[in-house]
């Protein structure tokens, strides 16, 4: 029985040497591993910043959004009908690009009289719709498109948004 005993202590030995050794290995490699990757990402840059340089070329980027307010309100009459009808609109202009925000401001005149004759062509009944609603705005953000195109940086407008619409 002292015999038995002895083997069960030699091979336990041997197994706990064994854990040990499996350890060591796998705790060696994970170190060799860890460097090696924090090596590519510190030094490796070059490839990720090419991937970055071409992204950019990709997706322009996107400025924080400038709303410009186109005050004072349009009012305008509207085109002849059966009476004559009032139109009171309050408008501002939503791009995410900082130059198209200055060519907003340096052009507002422009975009100002353009805007004017569009609504003074409207037709009451037309308007009631909200179909003729959304073709106004529609056709405002062409308006103000075009002036950007034209006479600006040729960026994008984003979209218009009324924020006041009294029809009489």
């Amino acid at each position: 029985m002292a015999e038995e005993n002895q083997e069960a202590a030699e091979e336990a030995a041997a197994g706990g040497s064994n854990k040990k050794m499996i350890f060591i290995i796998v705790g060696a490699l994970l170190l060799i591993g860890g460097s090696i990757g924090g090596t590519l990402l510190i030094v490796g840059g070059g490839d990720d910043s090419a991937a970055a340089e071409v992204e950019a070329e990709v997706a322009p980027s996107r400025d924080d959004p400038s709303y410009i307010d186109l005050k004072p309100a349009f009012t305008v009459n509207l085109a002849p009908e059966d009476s004559v009808g009032f139109l009171q609109i309050s408008m501002q202009v939503l791009t995410f690009n900082d130059e198209v925000a200055k060519d907003l401001e340096k052009h507002k005149p422009l975009i100002r009289n353009n805007l004017l004759v569009l609504f003074g062509q409207q037709k009451s009944v037309e308007l009631r719709a909200p179909e003729g609603k959304e073709q106004l705005q529609k056709s405002a953000l062409e308006a103000v498109q075009t002036v950007v195109n034209e006479h600006g940086s040729g960026g994008e407008v984003d979209n218009v948004f009324f924020t006041s619409f009294v029809m009489q």
